[in-house]
């Protein structure tokens, strides 16, 4: 069979493409002809003449390849990377500019090309496809013969994920997440790159195009905006459900108020999101920026002991979550579920009064004279000592009057002296006494009768030079005297 040309109505060569694009396209176009028919893997090598051969197994390149302006088969294949014919007869225009020889063989015909005559204008040369009977009409597939550098080829492989042997962190019905490969992220569709983000935390490859992704997938295929992908990778994030990716989410969350973070968590969607997921996932406590400065040591051993993780978070998504739940209905681990679980599973440690020191026995025995004085010797059995006290019961770490027990708890330590006893005592049978909660106005009278009270005796009896401590109270005890009801009226 003599030659026959082939008019590749190339209008115009694409002028910011270079070799490696071209390469880009075939490479496209073998791994498009795999995923099609399931044939095995291409082949990439290079032989001993310097010529790189691009090979796939499939059903042969033959001349109607090169008349669809739209392959209607790859159009109907969500997965295929390529879905316009003009991409294979661009990669030819663009080695012929470069002076790079191209071969294609297939069972239909050994191809190569050739500036020509454009048909019924002999002034006009056009770019060629040269069809000449096959080399070998049994062939298996295609192949192509490319004068190209290794680097080239090289450049090119880097715009696919095939060539990456990623595994993805997850698959979302939007997409594949993967691992940052390096200093910027890559971002694919359908398995070929179209755009770097240097302050993006994954890469992502997009297998379901919106309209503005299928827009902006031009006849160019680079330069992408983020505009045109950043709805599609949004979704991805909240579609996604792996530790791994949700883990780097809340650290990226984390670095916000630094302004180190990544850009997809700038999305508050998407920070809420990875909340609630990490809050499924793990359990955790999340705390605002401003409410962590207000943290405690005992706070901080509290959620250390509840097997929490603490993450601090913005105060706006903290605000929009805090009292939402997560995908298993469970409420979004904040500092009041701690201290719940704290309430619930508070159990007292109890000190027996032989395992007190001499001088916290000697102050133990006050007590009794207190409570009498008070008329309050009822009291006297339900006033006990443990070494934890919940101080989520009225917000003392020394003592507590417990509601629900009719006991009044106090912390060894406050045997320390008599005046942090009686300090202490005095405020808890308050509590107990009238079931008032602290910072109140009748907590406040109760308290002040309670003073009062003591203060008149203590005065009477500096007068008749008598005391029930049975010393003279001179200006120096008057003064501790004095600080004393200061301290418990402002507890």
């Amino acid at each position: 069979m003599s030659e026959r040309y082939f008019d590749l109505n190339i209008e115009k060569v694409l002028d910011n493409w270079e070799v490696y694009h071209a390469v880009r396209e075939i490479i496209a176009n073998a791994l498009d002809e795999t995923l099609l028919t399931g044939c095995r893997k291409p082949e990439f090598v290079k032989d001993g003449e310097g010529f790189w051969h691009v090979r796939d197994y499939g059903r042969g390149l033959n001349y109607e390849h090169f008349t669809q302006n739209q392959n209607s088969e790859k159009v109907q294949s969500s997965d295929v990377i390529g879905k316009f014919g003009v991409g294979l007869k661009d990669a030819l225009a663009v080695l012929d500019r470069a002076g790079r020889s191209v071969v294609i063989d297939s069972k239909y015909a050994h191809n190569t090309l050739a500036m020509h005559r454009k048909e019924g204008f002999d002034d006009v040369q056009t770019l060629h496809a040269v069809f000449a009977d096959s080399l070998h009409p049994d062939f298996e597939g295609t192949e192509f013969t490319l004068q190209v550098t290794d680097k080239e080829v090289q450049d090119a492989k880097k715009l696919f994920l095939y060539f990456e042997e990623k595994t993805p962190l997850d698959i979302t019905s939007f997409g594949e997440i993967y691992q940052k490969g390096g200093q910027s992220a890559s971002i694919y569709v359908n398995g070929v790159k179209v755009a770097d983000e240097e302050n993006y935390t994954f890469d992502y490859n997009i297998t379901k195009k919106n309209a503005a992704l299928k827009k902006a997938l031009n006849r160019e295929r680079s330069a992408v905006g983020r505009t045109a992908y950043s709805a599609t990778i949004k979704s991805m994030l909240l579609n996604s459900s792996t530790l791994e990716v949700i883990s780097v989410l809340l650290s990226q969350l984390k670095k916000i108020p630094e302004g180190t973070q990544g850009d997809e968590i700038n999305y508050m969607d998407v920070q809420a999101y990875a909340i609630k997921k990490y809050n499924a996932l793990k359990p955790t406590v999340f705390m605002s920026s401003l409410a962590a400065y207000d943290l405690t040591e005992d706070d901080k051993e509290k959620i250390r002991d509840s097997g929490r993780e603490l993450v601090i978070v913005p105060d706006a998504v903290f605000d929009r979550v805090k009292n939402e739940d997560d995908e298993n209905g469970d409420p979004i681990g904040t500092f009041d579920v701690v201290r719940q679980e704290y309430n619930d599973n508070f159990e007292y440690d109890w000190v027996e009064d032989t395992a007190l020191t001499a001088k916290q026995q000697q102050n133990w025995k006050l007590r009794t004279q207190l409570l009498e004085y008070l008329e309050l010797s009822k009291w006297d059995k339900r006033i006990k000592l443990s070494k934890t006290i919940n101080e989520y019961t009225s917000g003392d770490v020394r003592g507590v009057y417990d509601s629900q027990l009719k006991l009044i708890v106090l912390k060894p330590a406050v045997l320390s002296s008599a005046a942090s006893f009686y300090e202490t005592l005095i405020h808890e049978l308050v509590h107990a006494t009238t079931g008032y909660s602290d910072n109140t106005r009748d907590f406040e009278n109760a308290l002040g009768k309670y003073i009062g009270k003591l203060a008149v005796d203590m005065f009477a009896k500096q007068k008749n030079g008598s005391l029930a401590v049975e010393k003279t109270v001179d200006s120096a005890s008057m003064t501790k005297a004095d600080g004393f009801f200061r301290r418990l009226f402002k507890k």
